[in-house]
């Protein structure tokens, strides 16, 4: 960690690389505690059952305190890494790197491997959810990169946004936290569509957006919840009939909200 001190970083970073994992870990906190940022995510996510999302341990130590731990060593081999390509500051491969050093650390500070698995999967993949958006994903795309996180897509997506949050500092505004809040949403849909091996869904998130003219956020979370469930249990059996459900989910959730 020490090695970040004073490590500056390119013109979009507020912070050296030592404040930088810093301020990530107060992002994360922010995420996940009682203030505005916490508010804004849940309600964006109301489909997500975020109390059982972290009422989890691993090798005995919290969820939550393992993604924390996360957010502060994400970069934390971007001084060993670090190069001049085309006279702009780079760092290749920070991330598989700095797993490389966590995995060999954190067992000699007396993590247990589930721990120490769990926090090197986020560092090691704390950018792959911004390839997911550079292009159309495909579904085999997305199952690998469950794979790679080991299915642990909601504790990334918090490492990548706290990064997010932390890379601009005073300057990230409520917009930038707006647009991240919907990449969650749309990366987690994703990965929950593709996660199950058996029977394919009746319906997509695309194929609601286009049939309700829905956008990305909590009413297509709640919708799709519904519909999936439904065609588990086998009361929906066609796309039709999870259309029909999915709109008339929809109706009441709209005269529902305030």
């Amino acid at each position: 960690m020490e090695a970040g001190r004073g490590f500056l970083q390119p013109e979009l970073h507020y912070y050296d690389v030592l404040d930088h994992n810093l301020a990530a870990v107060a992002a994360f906190d922010a995420l996940v505690g009682n203030g505005q940022d916490s508010a804004e995510l849940r309600a964006g996510a109301g489909w997500i059952d975020w109390n059982a999302s972290f009422d989890r341990e691993l090798d005995g130590l919290p969820l939550a305190a393992l993604i924390r731990l996360s957010c502060l060593v994400h970069d934390i081999a971007k001084p060993i890494t670090a190069i001049l390509a085309d006279d702009r500051l780079r760092f290749p491969r920070h991330g598989p790197r700095g797993a490389e050093m966590l995995r060999e650390r954190l067992p000699a500070a007396g993590f247990g491997q589930a721990a120490t698995d769990f926090v090197a999967r986020m560092v090691r993949c704390h950018l792959r959810p911004a390839e997911l958006v550079r292009g159309p994903a495909t579904d085999r795309a997305i199952r690998k990169f469950v794979a790679d996180v080991d299915g642990h897509v909601l504790p990334l997506m918090l490492v990548n946004i706290a990064d997010g949050m932390a890379t601009r500092g005073p300057g990230y505004t409520r917009e930038n936290f707006r647009r991240h809040c919907m990449f969650l949403n749309y990366v987690l849909e994703r990965a929950w569509n593709v996660a199950d091996e058996g029977t394919p869904p009746l319906v997509t998130g695309d194929d609601l957006i286009a049939a309700l003219n829905l956008s990305g956020g909590r009413l297509l979370g709640a919708v799709l919840t519904s519909v999936r469930r439904a065609q588990a249990e086998g009361s929906v059996q066609t796309k039709d009939e999870a259309l029909a459900l999915a709109r008339t989910v929809l109706a009441s959730l709209e005269s529902a909200d305030p």
